[in-house]
């Protein structure tokens, strides 16, 4: 039993508890208020289910029928990456990420975000121009339709630009 009792397997048995509270709680709702949370929980709890009916199944074969230590893990990582450059990716991240927030306060979120997606595709995923401005529009387009479809406004920025700009 105690080869069985791996990081992954506990996080495993830790999902299945989470999504088995999910569908426990759904249920004292009223009709409407619980379809989201009750089936995305149900989906959720079977495929946590069938993952953990795998990695038994696994572990058994791995052992030879239940002999021996699984480890529970395959995956070997030769990770010796200099500290110096998980300082710089991570310094460039956090700016992306504040230059994000800084744009959308700015400009507002649906301009802000299609700039970001735009600016990733090219700059960072070194994308051609082409697949970068239609993934810019195809996520100005996303945020157009949800707005219009759910009814909602996104966040204005100081500068006011007519929607679907700002």
């Amino acid at each position: 039993m105690k080869q069985w009792m791996s990081i992954r397997n506990l996080f495993s048995l830790f999902l299945l508890a989470w999504f088995a509270y999910g569908v426990y709680e759904a249920r004292g709702y009223g009709f409407l208020a619980k379809i989201f949370p009750m089936y995305v929980s149900l989906v959720l709890l079977v495929l946590v289910i069938v993952y953990i009916a795998i990695e038994i199944v696994q572990g058994i074969r791995k052992t030879g029928g239940g002999k021996g230590a699984a480890t529970g893990s395959d995956l070997s990582v030769d990770w010796d990456m200099p500290l110096e450059e998980v300082y710089v990716a991570f310094m460039l991240n956090l700016g992306i990420l504040i230059g994000v927030y800084i744009a959308i306060y700015l400009i507002g979120y649906p301009l802000a975000m299609t700039l970001f997606i735009f600016l990733f595709y090219r700059f960072m995923a070194g994308a051609s121009w082409v697949a970068s401005v239609v993934a810019g529009a195809a996520g100005l387009g996303f945020m157009a339709v949800a707005s219009h479809v759910l009814g909602m406004d996104w966040p204005e920025g100081l500068i006011a630009l007519p929607w679907p700009l700002g």
